[in-house]
Protein backbone atom coordinates (compact mmCIF):
# COMPACT_ATOMS: atom_id res chain seq x y z
CA UNK A 1 0.00 0.00 0.00
CA UNK A 2 2.94 2.23 1.04
CA UNK A 3 4.52 1.68 -2.18
CA UNK A 4 1.47 2.15 -4.58
CA UNK A 5 0.86 5.85 -2.53
CA UNK A 6 4.93 6.47 -3.12
CA UNK A 7 4.41 5.87 -6.49
CA UNK A 8 1.17 8.04 -7.16
CA UNK A 9 3.09 10.72 -5.45
CA UNK A 10 6.48 10.49 -7.40
CA UNK A 11 3.76 10.21 -11.00
CA UNK A 12 2.35 13.22 -9.95
CA UNK A 13 5.49 15.74 -9.09
CA UNK A 14 6.90 13.85 -12.62
CA UNK A 15 2.96 15.23 -14.36
CA UNK A 16 3.79 18.72 -12.32
CA UNK A 17 7.23 18.98 -13.18
CA UNK A 18 6.39 18.62 -17.09
CA UNK A 19 3.56 20.39 -16.71
CA UNK A 20 5.69 23.59 -14.96
CA UNK A 21 7.88 23.03 -17.95
CA UNK A 22 5.28 22.29 -21.12
CA UNK A 23 2.53 24.39 -20.32
CA UNK A 24 4.02 27.98 -20.36
CA UNK A 25 5.81 27.91 -23.58
CA UNK A 26 2.72 26.66 -25.27
CA UNK A 27 0.36 29.73 -23.63
CA UNK A 28 3.06 31.92 -24.56
CA UNK A 29 2.98 30.90 -28.03
CA UNK A 30 -0.63 30.89 -28.20
CA UNK A 31 -1.13 34.36 -26.72
CA UNK A 32 1.38 35.66 -29.24
CA UNK A 33 -0.37 34.43 -32.26
CA UNK A 34 -3.91 35.56 -30.95
CA UNK A 35 -1.74 39.43 -30.47
CA UNK A 36 -0.21 38.98 -34.02
CA UNK A 37 -3.00 38.23 -35.77
CA UNK A 38 -4.55 41.33 -33.80
CA UNK A 39 -1.66 43.78 -34.36
CA UNK A 40 -1.28 43.03 -37.77
CA UNK A 41 1.77 41.03 -37.67
CA UNK A 42 4.11 43.59 -35.70
CA UNK A 43 7.99 43.21 -35.93
CA UNK A 44 8.61 41.46 -32.72
CA UNK A 45 6.58 40.16 -30.26
CA UNK A 46 7.35 38.27 -27.00
CA UNK A 47 5.20 37.22 -24.53
CA UNK A 48 6.60 35.60 -20.88
CA UNK A 49 3.96 34.23 -18.63
CA UNK A 50 5.24 32.68 -15.14
CA UNK A 51 2.80 31.02 -13.24
CA UNK A 52 2.97 28.44 -10.14
CA UNK A 53 2.01 25.69 -10.52
CA UNK A 54 1.57 26.32 -14.29
CA UNK A 55 -1.99 24.84 -14.40
CA UNK A 56 -2.85 28.09 -12.87
CA UNK A 57 -1.82 30.08 -16.25
CA UNK A 58 -5.15 28.25 -17.37
CA UNK A 59 -7.32 29.94 -15.48
CA UNK A 60 -5.58 33.05 -16.12
CA UNK A 61 -3.73 33.51 -12.78
CA UNK A 62 -0.07 34.74 -13.24
CA UNK A 63 2.85 35.45 -10.85
CA UNK A 64 4.07 37.45 -13.60
CA UNK A 65 3.29 38.72 -16.96
CA UNK A 66 5.29 40.26 -19.25
CA UNK A 67 4.38 41.67 -23.14
CA UNK A 68 6.71 43.52 -25.47
CA UNK A 69 5.77 44.15 -29.13
CA UNK A 70 7.28 46.32 -31.48
CA UNK A 71 6.90 48.23 -35.01
CA UNK A 72 2.88 47.75 -35.31
CA UNK A 73 -0.01 50.51 -35.95
CA UNK A 74 -2.65 51.22 -33.85
CA UNK A 75 -5.50 52.80 -35.80
CA UNK A 76 -2.92 54.36 -38.62
CA UNK A 77 -1.00 55.59 -36.22
CA UNK A 78 2.70 53.91 -35.93
CA UNK A 79 3.92 52.70 -32.38
CA UNK A 80 7.34 51.70 -32.07
CA UNK A 81 7.30 50.01 -28.61
CA UNK A 82 4.38 48.46 -26.29
CA UNK A 83 5.03 46.98 -22.96
CA UNK A 84 2.76 45.03 -20.55
CA UNK A 85 4.49 44.53 -17.62
CA UNK A 86 2.00 42.96 -14.05
CA UNK A 87 2.40 40.91 -11.26
CA UNK A 88 0.18 38.83 -9.12
CA UNK A 89 -2.51 39.29 -12.60
CA UNK A 90 -5.88 37.49 -13.04
CA UNK A 91 -6.85 37.88 -16.30
CA UNK A 92 -9.89 36.48 -18.38
CA UNK A 93 -8.40 32.92 -19.47
CA UNK A 94 -10.92 33.15 -23.04
CA UNK A 95 -10.25 36.78 -23.90
CA UNK A 96 -7.04 35.92 -24.14
CA UNK A 97 -6.12 32.79 -25.57
CA UNK A 98 -8.72 33.34 -28.13
CA UNK A 99 -8.90 37.40 -28.73
CA UNK A 100 -5.62 38.32 -27.25
CA UNK A 101 -7.18 40.75 -25.05
CA UNK A 102 -5.70 41.43 -21.72
CA UNK A 103 -9.23 41.58 -19.92
CA UNK A 104 -8.21 42.33 -16.24
CA UNK A 105 -10.10 40.49 -13.50
CA UNK A 106 -7.64 41.45 -11.06
CA UNK A 107 -4.15 42.87 -10.15
CA UNK A 108 -1.72 43.76 -7.21
CA UNK A 109 -0.05 46.14 -10.20
CA UNK A 110 -0.23 46.34 -14.21
CA UNK A 111 1.86 48.73 -16.06
CA UNK A 112 1.88 50.19 -19.81
CA UNK A 113 4.27 51.91 -21.40
CA UNK A 114 3.85 52.45 -25.15
CA UNK A 115 7.10 54.82 -27.40
CA UNK A 116 6.18 56.61 -30.26
CA UNK A 117 8.87 57.76 -32.58
CA UNK A 118 9.62 60.85 -34.06
CA UNK A 119 8.97 59.31 -37.72
CA UNK A 120 6.29 57.39 -36.81
CA UNK A 121 4.16 61.26 -35.09
CA UNK A 122 5.39 62.48 -38.44
CA UNK A 123 3.74 60.00 -40.86
CA UNK A 124 0.39 59.96 -38.73
CA UNK A 125 0.41 63.62 -39.10
CA UNK A 126 1.09 63.92 -42.77
CA UNK A 127 -1.75 61.15 -43.16
CA UNK A 128 -4.01 62.47 -41.53
CA UNK A 129 -3.54 65.88 -41.54
CA UNK A 130 -1.16 67.52 -43.74
CA UNK A 131 -0.74 65.19 -46.92
CA UNK A 132 1.65 68.11 -48.96
CA UNK A 133 3.61 67.67 -45.84
CA UNK A 134 4.27 71.42 -45.33
CA UNK A 135 4.27 70.56 -41.70
CA UNK A 136 7.10 68.61 -39.63
CA UNK A 137 7.27 68.22 -35.68
CA UNK A 138 10.09 68.11 -34.04
CA UNK A 139 10.47 66.18 -30.29
CA UNK A 140 13.35 67.15 -27.94
CA UNK A 141 13.62 66.81 -24.02
CA UNK A 142 12.33 70.25 -23.92
CA UNK A 143 9.39 70.50 -25.81
CA UNK A 144 7.74 69.75 -29.51
CA UNK A 145 7.90 71.78 -32.23
CA UNK A 146 5.66 71.67 -35.48
CA UNK A 147 7.80 73.54 -37.95
CA UNK A 148 7.09 74.65 -41.93
CA UNK A 149 5.01 76.53 -44.07
CA UNK A 150 1.32 77.53 -44.21
CA UNK A 151 -0.61 79.38 -46.49
CA UNK A 152 -2.13 82.45 -44.91
CA UNK A 153 -4.42 84.52 -46.90
CA UNK A 154 -2.80 83.23 -50.20
CA UNK A 155 0.70 83.99 -48.89
CA UNK A 156 3.20 81.40 -47.57
CA UNK A 157 4.73 82.06 -44.28
CA UNK A 158 7.77 80.13 -42.82
CA UNK A 159 6.57 79.14 -39.18
CA UNK A 160 7.57 77.30 -36.04
CA UNK A 161 4.94 76.39 -33.67
CA UNK A 162 6.55 75.63 -29.56
CA UNK A 163 3.80 73.00 -28.19
CA UNK A 164 3.12 70.94 -25.46
CA UNK A 165 0.97 67.21 -25.33
CA UNK A 166 -1.40 67.09 -23.40
CA UNK A 167 -3.82 63.85 -22.18
CA UNK A 168 -7.63 64.11 -23.17
CA UNK A 169 -10.07 61.18 -21.94
CA UNK A 170 -7.88 59.15 -20.97
CA UNK A 171 -6.78 57.43 -24.00
CA UNK A 172 -6.11 60.39 -26.16
CA UNK A 173 -2.59 62.46 -27.19
CA UNK A 174 -3.13 65.96 -28.66
CA UNK A 175 -0.69 68.54 -29.43
CA UNK A 176 -1.37 72.09 -28.53
CA UNK A 177 0.29 75.29 -29.72
CA UNK A 178 1.61 77.40 -27.24
CA UNK A 179 3.79 80.04 -28.96
CA UNK A 180 4.27 80.82 -32.87
CA UNK A 181 7.18 82.78 -34.20
CA UNK A 182 7.20 83.80 -37.74
CA UNK A 183 10.72 85.52 -39.09
CA UNK A 184 11.57 85.71 -35.49
CA UNK A 185 8.00 87.41 -34.58
CA UNK A 186 6.12 86.47 -31.71
CA UNK A 187 2.58 86.46 -33.36
CA UNK A 188 -0.61 87.05 -30.60
CA UNK A 189 -2.49 84.02 -29.31
CA UNK A 190 -5.46 85.01 -31.35
CA UNK A 191 -3.94 84.56 -34.45
CA UNK A 192 -1.82 81.50 -33.97
CA UNK A 193 -5.27 80.28 -33.16
CA UNK A 194 -6.21 80.90 -36.57
CA UNK A 195 -3.12 80.13 -38.35
CA UNK A 196 -2.97 76.36 -36.81
CA UNK A 197 -6.17 75.41 -35.91
CA UNK A 198 -6.85 73.23 -38.52
CA UNK A 199 -3.56 71.47 -38.27
CA UNK A 200 -4.58 69.99 -34.57
CA UNK A 201 -2.42 66.69 -34.25
CA UNK A 202 -4.62 64.00 -31.92
CA UNK A 203 -3.73 60.44 -31.60
CA UNK A 204 -5.81 57.55 -29.70
CA UNK A 205 -4.40 54.43 -28.24
CA UNK A 206 -7.26 53.58 -27.51
CA UNK A 207 -7.49 50.44 -29.92
CA UNK A 208 -4.56 48.83 -27.99
CA UNK A 209 -4.82 45.05 -27.35
CA UNK A 210 -5.11 46.52 -23.75
CA UNK A 211 -6.95 49.55 -22.61
CA UNK A 212 -4.75 52.19 -21.34
CA UNK A 213 -5.54 54.98 -19.10
CA UNK A 214 -2.23 57.80 -19.58
CA UNK A 215 -1.08 58.83 -16.66
CA UNK A 216 1.61 60.86 -18.02
CA UNK A 217 4.33 61.33 -20.98
CA UNK A 218 7.84 62.04 -21.29
CA UNK A 219 9.34 63.68 -24.20
CA UNK A 220 13.16 62.66 -25.55
CA UNK A 221 15.09 63.43 -28.55
CA UNK A 222 12.94 61.88 -31.22
CA UNK A 223 10.28 60.04 -29.05
CA UNK A 224 7.51 60.28 -26.94
CA UNK A 225 6.54 57.95 -23.71
CA UNK A 226 3.37 57.28 -23.00
CA UNK A 227 3.12 55.77 -19.49
CA UNK A 228 -0.22 54.25 -17.97
CA UNK A 229 -1.75 51.68 -16.09
CA UNK A 230 -4.73 49.65 -16.93
CA UNK A 231 -8.49 50.06 -15.81
CA UNK A 232 -11.15 47.93 -15.82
Amino acid sequence: MCTKITWAVVVALIVMGLNQFLLPPVLENRVEQALQDRLMEPDYLKVDIQSWPAVMSLMGRFHRIHIEARDFAVDGLPVSVFLVQGRQVRLDPGALYHNGQVVLENAADLRLTVLLSEEGINQYFWRQVDPEKRLRISLTPEGAVLEGAIVFFGQQIDLAVQGIFEIRDQTRIVFMPEALTVHDIVVPQVILKGLVEDKVLLMDLAGLPVPLVIDEMRLEQGQLYAFGHYEK
